[in-house]
């Protein structure tokens, strides 16, 4: 069936996988809907391509390679250079906290690497249109993240308030801040140990170390207040 819509959907697609770019350039072709107008590897290739090319649709892998501007920050530059343009995030990192925070950074939908592509090519259509686009597994999980008890909820706001925050930052070591960013970001403990040539048993003490400084007990709360620490800093 060919889907209704007045002008095709300009496609560009960030992945630092040639496989990944190729399999999008080979099935979007069959979409009558939809052009792809950039299959880019790098963050620097995609604000060059950008200031020439109009994209409707940018799908933006997360997590790209060494030295890459990627993940969260990414996210943030686009905003702040395109406001306008629509993100779907393909990736395999499919954690709720890090849907969250990409969700509240702007980003219009969210589709896991384990999805086929018909279903990637549905949620294109769908932030094109301007809906959000989750899988129903996904929302699911997002609106289930941070659902704690009135009294745990309570406790939790009386210990860490935004003050509390960011006097607690101030005590992190600059390794602590450096791993508290990155996993922050999506990174997991041992793509940070790789990124700075750490071993995964120091990356892991120094982001425990950073909780228990923060007074955090969880990745949940860490990612709770994930504005307020970098704010913070």
């Amino acid at each position: 069936m060919v889907y209704a819509h007045n002008k095709q959907v300009r496609v560009a697609v960030l992945d630092d996988h040639p496989m990944v770019r190729t399999v999008f350039e080979l099935c979007l072709k069959h979409e009558p809907d939809i052009q792809l107008v950039g299959a880019w590897a790098s963050s620097n290739e995609l604000f060059n391509q950008l200031k020439s090319t109009v994209v409707d649709v940018l799908v933006l892998d997360f997590l790209l390679g060494e030295r890459e501007l990627d993940g969260l920050a990414l996210v943030k530059q686009l905003r702040n250079h395109y406001p306008q343009q629509k993100i779907l995030i393909s990736s395999s990192m499919e954690s709720p906290a890090i849907i969250k925070m990409v969700l509240s950074a702007g980003v219009k939908g969210f589709i896991g690497k384990s999805h086929n592509m018909p279903e990637i090519v549905h949620a294109i259509r769908q932030v094109a249109l301007g809906r959000l686009f989750l899988s129903k597994e996904v929302a699911y999980e997002v609106e289930n993240l941070y659902v704690m008890s009135e009294d745990a909820l309570d406790t939790s706001l009386e210990t860490c308030s935004k003050g509390n925050i960011y006097e607690r930052v101030k005590t992190l070591s600059p390794r602590e801040m450096e791993v508290v960013r990155c996993f922050l970001d999506g990174l997991s403990v041992s793509q940070i140990a790789v990124k700075f040539k750490r071993s995964r048993k120091t990356v892991s003490g120094q982001k425990q170390s950073a909780l228990k400084k923060l007074g955090l007990r969880s990745d949940s709360e860490l990612f709770k207040y994930s504005q307020d620490l970098l704010s913070g800093y």
